[in-house]
C-alpha cells in the first residue's frame, strides 16, 4: 500500500495524506504511476462509501517490486509535508504548495517534491531531500526551476547526518568583541554543484538553520619592510583566512556554518532570506579586515625594531676632586652669608617731590619771607642707622650690681 503516486496529468506528486478530493478513483486511465518502480497504480478508498483508507495499490497482489525504495520515498515525502506545514505557519508567507519542477516519471531523479512558497513578491523553491541524487539530477532540477519559476530563490535544506554533514574541527572566529566557535564542514561534490549553480545550501537542525560561508586559507606575502619571524606565537602569523559571502566561493577550502532560528528566515517582509546570518557574515568580514591590517602593521613594527641600531651608552663623567681651601675661605664657606637688608623707605620731602630749579608753591611747608638754605652740591652723607635701644636693667640685675659694689 503506497501513500503517494506520480500524477501524470498534473505532473506532480500527490499524497493521500493531503486528501483525495477531486481525484478520480480507480485506474483513471493510467493516470497514477508508482514513483519507485514506474508501474501504473490504482487509487482505492477515494469513494465516500469506501470501507478502507485512501491509498495507492499496484495491480498485482505482490505490491511494488522495489519496496525498500518505495518506503524511502514515503519517508522523504513525510519530511517535505512537515516542512511545508512549518513554512505555511511562518509570518509573511501568503501561498505555499508542493511541486516537482522538471520531474520525468520515465527517468525519476529520486528527489521528493519541492515546496513553493510565496513571501510577498518573492518566490522561493525549497528542497528537502533525505539524500542528494547525482550532480546531473541536481542540475536538471535547478534548470527546471529557472525555466518554470524565473527569479525564484532555490534553497536546499539538507539533513544533518554523516552523509551530508562531513563535520570538521570547529572554526574559531572573533565576533563582536568575543571569541566564538563555528561548525565547519567539507562540502562534497553534490553540495558544490548546488552552490555553483546559484542555489543556496542550508542544513536544517530542528528549529535552527545552519547557513554556510566560505573559508579560504592563505599566507600573508612578505612585503618589503616587514618581519614575520620574530613573533612570540605558537603558530605562523602568516597563516590566515578570508571569508566569502553570502554563499561560499567556488575556491573555498571549507565552509563555516552560522546558526540562526528557522523563524528568522521571513523576518524581513517580502523576502525569504537568512538576514541574521548575513549580518554575522558582515561582522566576520569587518573583523577580518581589521585582523589583516593589524598583522601587516605589526610585521612592519617588528622590522623597524630590528633595523634600528641600539643607542650607545653615554660616557661616564668622573667626579671632580675638591680643592683644599684656605682657613679664611673655609670659614666663609662654613658661615652662611647674611641676607642683604632691604632698602629703608625714606619719608617723602618737598624737595624730593619737585624738580631742581622749580619754585615750590606757597603753603607747602615754608613760611612767607623765609629764604630756604641753598641746596648742597653733593649728596648728603649717609645717616648712621640708629642704634638699637638698650633695655633698662631689671630689678634682679640692679641688686646684683649693688651687691658687688659692697
Amino acid at each position: 500500500m503506497g501513500r503517494s503516486a506520480w500524477d501524470t496529468e498534473r505532473r506532480t506528486t500527490v499524497w493521500v495524506d493531503d486528501g483525495v478530493e477531486g481525484l478520480p478513483p480507480g485506474m483513471a486511465g493510467g493516470r497514477y504511476r508508482c514513483r519507485a518502480c514506474g508501474e501504473r497504480l490504482i487509487l482505492k478508498g477515494a469513494r465516500p462509501s469506501a470501507k478502507v483508507q485512501p491509498h495507492f495499490a499496484h495491480r498485482s497482489n505482490d505490491g511494488c517490486s522495489r519496496p525498500e525504495q518505495e518506503a524511502l520515498l514515503d519517508a522523504a515525502d513525510e519530511v517535505v509535508i512537515q516542512l511545508r506545514e512549518q513554512i505555511r505557519a511562518l509570518p509573511g508567507v501568503t501561498h505555499c504548495v508542493t511541486a516537482s519542477p522538471g520531474e520525468d516519471p520515465e527517468h525519476p531523479s529520486g528527489l521528493p517534491p519541492a515546496v513553493l512558497a510565496q513571501c510577498g513578491t518573492t518566490t522561493v523553491v525549497i528542497e528537502a531531500p533525505s539524500a542528494l541524487p547525482g550532480p546531473e539530477a541536481i542540475r536538471r532540477r535547478i534548470r527546471a526551476v529557472r525555466d518554470e519559476h524565473a527569479g525564484a530563490a532555490h534553497v536546499w535544506f539538507l539533513k544533518r547526518d554523516l552523509a551530508q554533514f562531513q563535520q570538521l574541527a570547529p572554526h574559531p572566529v572573533w565576533l563582536r568583541g568575543q571569541k566564538a566557535l563555528h561548525e565547519q564542514v567539507a562540502p562534497n561534490e553534490r553540495q558544490k554543484a548546488i552552490n555553483e549553480a546559484g542555489g543556496h545550501v542550508y542544513w536544517l537542525d530542528g528549529k535552527a538553520v545552519l547557513v554556510p560561508y566560505g573559508i579560504r586559507r592563505f599566507q600573508h606575502p612578505v612585503q618589503p619592510g616587514q618581519d614575520w619571524t620574530n613573533w612570540k606565537w605558537r603558530s605562523d602569523p602568516r597563516d590566515d583566512w578570508r571569508i566569502s559571502k553570502p554563499r561560499p566561493a567556488p575556491d573555498a577550502d571549507t565552509w563555516g556554518l552560522v546558526p540562526v532560528a528557522f523563524v528568522s528566515l521571513t523576518r524581513t517582509r517580502g523576502a525569504f532570506r537568512p538576514a541574521d546570518a548575513y549580518q554575522v557574515m558582515g561582522d566576520l568580514y569587518a573583523a577580518q579586515e581589521r585582523r589583516i591590517t593589524w598583522r601587516n602593521e605589526h610585521a612592519r613594527e617588528v622590522y623597524a625594531a630590528r633595523a634600528t641600531p641600539p643607542a650607545e651608552p653615554e660616557a661616564e663623567v668622573e667626579p671632580q676632586q675638591p680643592v683644599a681651601a684656605s682657613d679664611g675661605e673655609a670659614a666663609e664657606l662654613r658661615t652662611p652669608p647674611e641676607p642683604e637688608p632691604e632698602p629703608e623707605s625714606l619719608p617723602a620731602t618737598g624737595a624730593a617731590e619737585h624738580p631742581a630749579g622749580a619754585t615750590p608753591p606757597a603753603g607747602t611747608g615754608t613760611s612767607a619771607g623765609i629764604v630756604p638754605p641753598p641746596r648742597p652740591a653733593g649728596p648728603p652723607p649717609p645717616v648712621p642707622a640708629p642704634s638699637a635701644p638698650v633695655p633698662a636693667p631689671r630689678l634682679w640685675q640692679r641688686l646684683v650690681r649693688l651687691a658687688r659694689r659692697r
